[in-house]
């Protein structure tokens, strides 16, 4: 299936991270759709293949094995179906509990953090005795799309006429989340307003999926038709999440969308690449509509909003 959202190779020109043609490729793809596919990276196809493989190990456990890693206060853990709710959403608030189930990691954080015990800031959890290299393929996964995240922020920076230095303040403790999902296959009984996960955008500043070979992915365009973004080998879909929309004054969306339910289960594994928790964001390009000119968003609080609202383990 070919796809509207456009593919930016970031090898395709010169090594540094200035290249004024992926700049412009960049720009050009998300102004549009606030989506591209990134190709010409550097992270290995078999890192990809065994991060979705885990996915798949995970998600075959036993309910109760599952249940015994259920999401923290922290956010770090098992979210099982029907347990999160996109009540935020931009579009409409969904009707229906997302049908999708999930494990989340995020950025390790040591005991003597000055936060620690706060907010995100707690353990991880890890099946380490039902799957022995889980923890281990999460964290070399999670480390190399840190690289990968760090480079492409530099490119953005570019990309908008900021520099790639642009957004440095921001990221010296960036949140990170690595999310590993399952989408169960359709079943008779699924309703129309039943998704995998109802149409939302993302909180942070960029996300990059890699996706297994079934579709379901689907953007809103700026008409609001929904367009499908199919799987496309060894690329990561980049999208602008409300952060990076902030920071460019609005010429960026961070545009809605959604996951689909089909015929077939479907696996993806997203990274979410985020600012400092303690970042004042606010926009580095005239903001359009110009009221937003001296808008300036907590990031911290922005997502902890978020959280307490669309997940059902915030009210227990």
């Amino acid at each position: 299936m070919i796809s509207e959202i456009p593919c930016v190779d970031i090898r395709s020109g010169a090594s540094s991270v200035s290249d004024p043609d992926i700049a412009s490729a960049l720009d050009q793809a998300l102004a549009t759709h606030g989506f591209c596919y990134i190709q010409g990276h550097d992270v290995d196809a078999s890192r990809i293949s065994q991060i979705l493989e885990v996915n798949h190990t995970f998600h075959a456990l036993s309910e109760e094995e599952k249940r015994e890693l259920a999401v923290n206060r922290f956010h770090r853990g098992y979210i099982g179906k029907d347990e999160s709710q996109t009540v935020t959403s931009s579009v409409k608030p969904a009707t229906q509990p997302n049908q999708s189930e999930s494990f989340m990691v995020m950025q390790p954080v040591s005991a003597d953090h000055p936060r620690w015990g706060s907010a995100i800031f707690g353990p991880n959890q890890w099946p380490d005795t039902l799957i022995p290299e889980f923890r281990m393929t999460c964290l070399d996964y999670f480390n190399v799309m840190q690289t990968l995240a760090y480079g492409l922020t530099q490119r953005l920076g570019v990309a908008l006429g900021l520099g790639p230095d642009a957004f440095t303040k921001w990221f010296t403790e960036p949140t990170l989340f690595l999310r590993l999902l399952r989408y169960p296959a359709l079943s008779t009984s699924d309703h129309r307003d039943q998704f995998g996960s109802a149409p939302h955008t993302d909180h942070g500043f960029l996300t990059l999926v890699a996706q297994d070979a079934t579709n379901g992915l689907e953007v809103q365009t700026s008409e609001g038709r929904w367009i499908s973004v199919p799987p496309l080998d060894n690329a990561f879909v980049l999208n602008v999440a409300d952060m990076l929309s902030v920071i460019s004054g609005g010429r960026w969306a961070s545009t809605p969308h959604r996951v689909v339910l089909n015929q077939r289960e479907r696996y993806s594994v997203a990274f979410f690449f985020d600012p400092n928790f303690d970042a004042a964001i606010y926009p580095m390009l005239p903001a359009d509509p110009p009221n937003r000119e001296g808008l300036q968003v907590h990031y911290g609080e922005y997502l902890m909003e978020r959280f307490d609202k669309n997940y059902l383990y915030r009210d227990a």
